[in-house]
Formats: structure tokens, C-alpha cells, sequence
């Protein structure tokens, strides 16, 4: 039984809840943790594959009140099923963290006498968080006092509810100090982590070209039974190709490690062949996505594939091992013949058909599999990966501290950088599969970066932004965009003091220039779309367009006016001509200003020809 909700049953009721459980192939149902269990293994909720079995165990303690501990139970037990308050879903790794970290909170308020969460007030909790402000990172200090937010926001599912507001009348994001002490981002924040040094890659680089320069030879040796499959010459190989692909395409690690045979490949548009690497996206919820490489990533992969194969077919022989075992041993209550239970076999089962294409593996001395040598197959963990990285550097002679998330940023770095310049946001933005631009910016940002000078930049730009807003709001101004005909609409309310609400959102609102709009949208919106297609932001709720763009609708229009001439290019062409042409039409009218006239169109069209 696995209801969304709690409410209503009572604590033994609750104790006999199956928090997650493993299915078969058959489709039957083996429970692997009970609420009431004093611990929860969160494992078989698990989307990534780069993390240690512990992290998604929560231990329960023992020393604290069980009252306090089983409504955070409930209200993790519905993080787990239906999401936090705002109704953003939590993944199994989030909710297990956010367990472990309330644990020394909950020893706190139980060492108080509090017995329940209904005993809680506020100052017991402002008495806790005051002493840990700037000892611990605001995260963690949130992820601490999560629970406490849930328990206040799903009273119905505990049954001990809070009596009063847990922040007096705050809010959790506040009290943590997690708005990065009042500057907004990311002109106010600086990247923490580092780029990787020039003289740095080089070297790097260089050592890895090296080892996968001598993959041919080792392979050789490794197939004719002189060298071992996780012999460090050939873990040597599968590092450096751990560096290669991150630092040329800026994956996470989670998404590196779900690399699998075959997932590249290359395509020739317009004479240019690009190369594609696919692997699934966990932390935005993209799933499969796609990212751009250059070719040495695709021969370090291939390489890659011929260290993975032993390993792979290891895997492939557990497999049928484990499905030999719970097809003539399996009861529910049976140890098998490597000491797991049914339920442990078939989640191992399941992980191990997960993995089988992988090719970041090694061997995780955890338990052993099907050979009883001590270890079985694994993918990568992050910490693995970061102690290999450092083992690759020191190997290559430097002593650079070097990690998963070094390369990320410095692949940001080098593409910003590079002869994209600035447009190269919009590509890093998709290729590392950022929620928001202003955080791709902070990827890309200079490390040498003065904060100074970027406040001193950002105050000019609100200045700015309050004379353009000033402007909007002006009676008789006309504006056009669908956020400009809601201005328009808004006008009619009177304000009781505009220099305040224009300053306000100077502060909260980001405005970009398109050319031919002003572009209101943070994350939502085209993504950027808009600037190669201007008749985007006519209808655009995030757009705003005045009086001083209507030269350049006028000339937009006229351009619209030259692809609906185009007669060779097929009915869609002729289409989207059309649309166009409506739309910039339609601006000009917004903003009373006339179409082009046909002396203005046959002189325009003179211009181009002669640029042509």
C-alpha cells in the first residue's frame, strides 16, 4: 500500500505503509522499506546512477522523541510521493538528504523537552538557526529546517501540527539568509567554482592524449590475459577519457556517467559535420538530451567502449546468475545463495539490466557478485570520479586540485571566451542544460571579475530601466508586445507613489534589448528565439515594444514583405511570409505609425539588391 496522503490513519496504520518497494520481472511486488522501518532505503526511487547506495539511506534516530520523528517521517513520506508545498517534485536524493540533515535539529528540540512538533515555537527554532548563520552554508542550513516548512505547510498529514508560524511571519528562504545577503544575482555573485588554468589544460590534455594514444597496445595485452580489466593501466585510460568528455562538453557528472555504447554519433549539415553525444538529463527533468563535442570526444568514447566490454559482459553473466537464483530459489522470506533477500536481488537485478551499456565501470567492493571475489560492477560515483580526476592530475604532473564540476565550468568559460563571444550564452545555455540564463552567465563569468565595478554596472542599469519604464507609463505613449498592452491596460490604476514601484522593479525586473523589443522574460519565454525572429515578441506576453523601435518594425516589415515575393519556396515559406507580415503590420498599427510606403518599399528593395 502506497497512498499519496497520510491523513487520517493512525500511527500503526502508518508504521505498515510501503515507503518503496521493487518489482520483478513478472511484475510482482517485493517491499524493500516499511514506514515504520528505523531505516528508510530510498535506493529503488533513484534516477541517478553516480551516487553511493548510502546517500539515499535515512537512519532514524534513536535518542529523540518518536513523536517529532514520525511526523517528519509523514511529511517526507509525502515529499516523496506528491512533492513539496509549491508542488515542485522531490526527487529520492533530495528528500534523503533533507532527512539525514534534519536529524541534528530534531536531537536539538527534543534535548529542549519537546516531545512533539505542536510544542515547537518559533523562538525555539530562531534559537537553534542564530548560532549556525555563517558556520554553515544557507543550504544546508535550509535543507535542516525543510521539515519544519513541510510540517507547517501539510498539517493535515502529522499529528502533531505547529501552533504557530515557524519563522514569526517569515519566510524559511529569509531566515536562512539564502537570498546571498540582499544582491541580486549574478552581477552580485561570484562562481566558486574555479576555472581551470590555461598552462593547466594544457598539461592535462596533453597526459590524456597520451593514454589514449596507448589504449591499442594495453587492449592487446588485456585480451591475451597479461593485463586485468580494472588493472590501473587501463583505469588510466577510462580517467583520462573522464576528463576529455567533460572538459569538451561541459556534462554534468550524472550525465556523464550514463554515458552508454553507442550514444554518439555524427551528422553533416551544409558541408559541417557535428558531433553528438546522448545521455539522460536528471537534474532539470529533460531526460534524453543531446550535447555538441568535437570529434576527440567521440574517439576518446570509442576507445572507452573497448575498456567497457569485459565489464559489460560481466554484468550480462550476473544477470543470469541473479535470475537463475529467484527463479529455483526465491521466497519471500528466503536468503539466497549470495545472502540477499528477494527483495535485494531483484533491485540489484534491475540496477545491473540499468548498467549494462554503461562505460564508466569499475569494481565496487560493496558485495560481490556472481564470481564471490570480493566486488562486483558498478558504475562511477561522483566521489570516485573526483578522487580519479586528482589521481590524473597528480599523474599528469601538476598539482592542480581538479574535479567534475572544474570542467564544467571551465568548458562555460572557454566557449564565452571563444569567437562566439557573448552569443555564446544562448548555445551554453541549452548545451548545459541550465533552468535560467542569468545562471549560464555565472558560468561563463570572469573569474578576475571586480564585484565592485558589477554593482557600480548594475546600479546604472536600474537607473536605466527606471527612465525606459518612466517612459511607458507616460499617458499617451503607445506600446505593442503583449506585456506593452498590458502596461497600457495598467495605466489606468493610480499609483500611490511611481517612484517607488519603479524603482521596486528596476530591482526585480530584467529587461534586454532585442533590437526590436523589450525582452521582460527570465526563464520562461522563447529562450532567446525571439532575436533571430522578431515576429516572436509581437505576440509575446514578455515583450514590450515603443515608439523608438517603429523604424526598425518598419524595416522588418518590409523584409517580410520581400520573403512573401519568394514564390519558389514551397507553401510553408508562403505561410509563415504571410503570418509575418501580419504581425509586423500589426505593431506598426499599435504604435500609430503608417506601413511603409511603395516609394520606401522600392527603394529598400533597390538597397538590398545592391548589397546582394
Amino acid at each position: 500500500m502506497q497512498p499519496v496522503s497520510v491523513a487520517g490513519l493512525s500511527q500503526a496504520e502508518r508504521d505498515r505503509i510501503v515507503v518503496t518497494a521493487v518489482a520483478d520481472g513478472q511484475g510482482n511486488e517485493h517491499p524493500v522499506t516499511h514506514f515504520g522501518d528505523p531505516v528508510w532505503d530510498l535506493t529503488v526511487e533513484a534516477q541517478v546512477t553516480n551516487k553511493r547506495l548510502p546517500e539515499f539511506h535515512i537512519a532514524w534516530p534513536t535518542d529523540v522523541a518518536q513523536d517529532l520523528v514520525n511526523d517528519t517521517k509523514a511529511v517526507l513520506y509525502c515529499a516523496l510521493r506528491r512533492g513539496r508545498i509549491d508542488g515542485r517534485p522531490w526527487s529520492a536524493s533530495a528528500v534523503a538528504s533533507t532527512g539525514r540533515e534534519t536529524v541534528p535539529l530534531l536531537r536539538y528540540l527534543s534535548h529542549q523537552g519537546l516531545r512533539n512538533f505542536s510544542e515547537v515555537r518559533a523562538l525555539h527554532l530562531s534559537d537553534y538557526l542564530v548560532p549556525l548563520r555563517g558556520k554553515i552554508k544557507p543550504s544546508t542550513l535550509r535543507r535542516r529546517l525543510d521539515v519544519v516548512d513541510m510540517v507547517w505547510g501539510f498539517p493535515d498529514e502529522v499529528l502533531y501540527p505547529l501552533t504557530q508560524h515557524p519563522w514569526a511571519g517569515s519566510t524559511l528562504h529569509h531566515v536562512c539568509h539564502y537570498d546571498n545577503n540582499g544582491v541580486r544575482e549574478p552581477a552580485g555573485r561570484a562562481a566558486r567554482t574555479p576555472v581551470i588554468p590555461r598552462s593547466v589544460q594544457r598539461i592535462l590534455f596533453a597526459h590524456c592524449e597520451g593514454r589514449l594514444d596507448e589504449a591499442q597496445e594495453l587492449f592487446q595485452m588485456r585480451d591475451a590475459g597479461r593485463l586485468g580489466p580494472t588493472s590501473r593501466e587501463l583505469t588510466a585510460i577510462r580517467d583520462a577519457v573522464l576528463y576529455v568528455l567533460q572538459i569538451c562538453s561541459g556534462m554534468r557528472n550524472s550525465e556523464t556517467i550514463g554515458v552508454c555504447g553507442g550514444c554518439w554519433r555524427t551528422e553533416v549539415r551544409q558541408g559541417v559535420a557535428f558531433h553528438w553525444v546522448r545521455t539522460k538529463e536528471i537534474k532539470t527533468r529533460q531526460g534524453w538530451v543531446d550535447f555538441l563535442v568535437p570529434p576527440q570526444a567521440l574517439r576518446a568514447l570509442e576507445i572507452l567502449q573497448r575498456y567497457a566490454q569485459p565489464l559489460q559482459q560481466r554484468l550480462a553473466e550476473e544477470a543470469l546468475w541473479l535470475e537463475k537464483l529467484l527463479r529455483l530459489e526465491a521466497t519471500e522470506s528466503s536468503r539466497l545463495g549470495n545472502g540477499m533477500n528477494v527483495a535485494e536481488a531483484v533491485q540489484r537485478l534491475n540496477y545491473v539490466r540499468e548498467i549494462g551499456q554503461c562505460l564508466f565501470l569499475n569494481v565496487s567492493g560493496v558485495r560481490s557478485d556472481h564470481r564471490d571475489s570480493g566486488g562486483r560492477i558498478d558504475v562511477m560515483k561522483s566521489d570516485a570520479c573526483i578522487a580519479q580526476l586528482k589521481a590524473l592530475a597528480r599523474a599528469a604532473g601538476t598539482d592542480w586540485e581538479l574535479t567534475n564540476q572544474q570542467c564544467r565550468r571551465t568548458f562555460a568559460y572557454n566557449v564565452a571566451n571563444s569567437r562566439l563571444g557573448r552569443m555564446g550564452l544562448v548555445f551554453l545555455k541549452w548545451q548545459l542544460k541550465h533552468a535560467s540564463l542569468s545562471l549560464t552567465q555565472l558560468y561563463a563569468s570572469n573569474p578576475c571579475q571586480d564585484q565592485t565595478l558589477y554593482r557600480e554596472l548594475e546600479g546604472e542599469q536600474a537607473l536605466a530601466r527606471v527612465e525606459l519604464m518612466e517612459g511607458w507609463l507616460q499617458p499617451d505613449a503607445l506600446l505593442s508586445g503583449g506585456a506593452g498592452k498590458k502596461l497600457m491596460q495598467t495605466r489606468a490604476t493610480p499609483v500611490a507613489n511611481l517612484a517607488d514601484l519603479l524603482q521596486h522593479a528596476a530591482e526585480v525586473i530584467d529587461i534586454r534589448s532585442t533590437g526590436h523589443a523589450w525582452c521582460l522574460s527570465g526563464t520562461r519565454g522563447c529562450h532567446g528565439q525571439g532575436v533571430y525572429d522578431p515576429s516572436m515578441c509581437s505576440s509575446c506576453s514578455q515583450a514590450v515594444i515603443d515608439r523608438d523601435q517603429a523604424d526598425t518594425w518598419q524595416l522588418i516589415h518590409l523584409d517580410n514583405l520581400r520573403l512573401a515575393a519568394i514564390t519558389d519556396c514551397g507553401p510553408s515559406v508562403a505561410q509563415k511570409a504571410e503570418r509575418a507580415i501580419k504581425r509586423s503590420a500589426q505593431v506598426l498599427e499599435d504604435l500609430g505609425v503608417p506601413l511603409p510606403s511603395q516609394q520606401q518599399a522600392q527603394h529598400y528593395q533597390a538597397q538590398a539588391g545592391d548589397v546582394r
